[in-house]
């Protein structure tokens, strides 16, 4: 009787410490939201210099290759992950804002509705950098 009671007591402390061992392994819900956002955000940067047929933006290129790798990186939660990430925001903040300041200047833009996906698809770019390293930044003592 006395060693079923001893049991017991040892049962709750130990499945208490599986517990918090599996809720730290678990990947924050944001993380995810940001490392999908840059798989994103590189597939349109490497895609849009081609589908324009501009063979002289490169640096959208380096944008593209950098966000694929850095959503890699969070995703597997990795300290390069990590700086990758946070290092790309300013780029991925001034290439659509100088681009929607050019766009914009043109006159009869907002007539063509090419022109307008093309900017709304700069906002939500610009958005979606914004709230991605938010994200990364407030969850950043969660990388290895």
């Amino acid at each position: 009787m006395r060693l079923i009671r001893e049991m017991s007591k040892q049962t709750p402390k130990q499945e208490a410490k599986e517990e918090t061992a599996g809720a730290t392994s678990f990947r924050p819900v944001g993380l995810s939201i940001s490392s999908f956002f840059y798989a994103l955000s590189g597939i349109y940067y490497l895609a849009f210099p081609i589908v324009a047929q501009d063979t002289g933006a490169w640096h959208l290129y380096v944008i593209g290759a950098g966000s694929l790798l850095g959503s890699f990186g969070i995703f597997k939660m990795t300290r390069w992950g990590l700086w990758l990430g946070l290092l790309l925001f300013p780029l991925q903040i001034v290439a659509p804002s100088s681009t929607l300041l050019t766009v914009i200047s043109y006159p009869g833009v907002w007539q063509q509705p090419i022109a307008i996906a093309f900017v709304a698809s700069l906002f939500v770019l610009m958005f979606f950098a914004s709230l991605t390293f938010l994200l990364v930044l407030d969850k950043r003592r969660s990388f290895n």
